[in-house]
């Protein structure tokens, strides 16, 4: 069986670092414009094969747009390159995988049951990552809000051997080794992740934790992720954390979103969150950085859409400079085919 599937989210970004204000039509780097291509073997067998190739196309991305280049990229490199992965499955054995795809750790940070990641979660610097802090005196510092603000999600997706463990009461495990194909003397890089899903009740929880080691820039990260939903009232619960020990400094951060979701009318649910993040040393040492968010998801249902908003903070200050708190409003569509 062969299926083409993808999705297509963009919006108008507008940002303010607390002297001027800029503003872009972007890619939301939340959750990419994407297309893929998936094969799978017929669902009778015990043992079931898949292949994915997968692709992003972010001419200008959310997180890379600043006061300085505002200019859309329209060529395609590797770097675009999602997904090239294949992996063979069995109910009783589990799962391997060998491609360009998820290291075991990637999303062990970002397990959220709100309803509003595609515009709201852990990773607070996909929205304006790409935009400079104005140190004291108004001038732009050397410092972004991708610098100051990381989840530490394990590894993300690398050419990599992977294996996931059949779940036990909710519980899995996986590890995988790879290394980053798009650099030119790739170092190994290994990881470990165990993860828990279930119900109690009238609550749906799930978690995951991730310890990765990258030789290629010698950090060692410790992270995860818990989120909780009470299905009958809407309201749900997110907490992540970690740490990156690294050659610089020693970066840790939590976050914490609490969530409603309520299906207000008929074309689909409407979803709410507010979230903070707060770190320290994670651009410098003796530095802290913080994040205020609001987020709104409209579901349209029978058009595979969602409308989203959001309203972020970015404050980052080190021993002795306070810069200029920066602002982002940011608004789109994400639609599915």
């Amino acid at each position: 069986m062969v299926r083409l599937s993808g999705q297509v989210n963009m919006g108008y970004l507008g940002y303010d670092d607390g002297q001027q204000s800029y503003g872009n039509f972007v890619d939301n780097d939340n959750s990419s414009t994407r297309a893929r291509i998936q094969l799978f073997s017929s669902p009778n067998f015990d043992w079931r094969f898949e292949a994915i190739f997968e692709v992003e196309y972010q001419p200008l991305a959310s997180n890379v747009v600043s006061q300085l280049d505002d200019r859309p990229e329209w060529s395609f490199d590797q770097g675009d390159i999602r997904k090239a992965e294949a992996a063979i499955s069995n109910k009783s054995y589990g799962k391997l995988w060998l491609g360009q795809g998820s290291m075991a750790s990637d999303g062990t940070a970002e397990v959220d049951k709100s309803g509003t990641t595609v515009i709201a979660y852990a990773s607070v610097s996909d929205t304006a990552g790409g935009y400079f802090f104005r140190a004291p005196g108004g001038a732009l510092s050397d410092v972004t809000v991708g610098d100051a603000f990381n989840d530490y999600d394990g590894l993300s997706r690398k050419f990599r051997i992977r294996y996931d463990t059949p779940t036990f009461g909710g519980f899995g495990v996986q590890v995988s080794y790879g290394y980053d194909w798009l650099v030119s003397d790739p170092k190994p890089m290994y990881d470990v992740a165990a993860t828990y899903a279930g119900t109690f009740g009238d609550v749906e929880v799930a978690s995951a934790v991730g310890l990765s080691r990258n030789d290629q820039n010698e950090s060692t990260r410790f992270d995860g992720s818990f989120s909780a939903l009470h299905k009958p009232s809407g309201i749900s619960v997110t907490v992540a954390a970690g740490e990156q020990d690294a050659a610089g400094p020693t970066g840790y951060y939590g976050y914490a979103k609490l969530g409603y979701e309520h299906a207000f009318f008929d074309a689909g649910s409407t979803a709410f969150s507010i979230d903070y993040y707060l770190g320290s040393d994670i651009a410098n040492a003796s530095s802290d950085s913080s994040s205020i968010g609001i987020a709104a998801v409209q579901n349209v249902d029978a058009a595979n859409l969602k409308l989203w908003l959001l309203w972020r903070t970015y404050s980052y200050d080190e021993a002795s400079l306070s810069f200029d708190r920066g602002q982002a409003i940011f608004g789109g569509a994400l639609v599915k085919f």
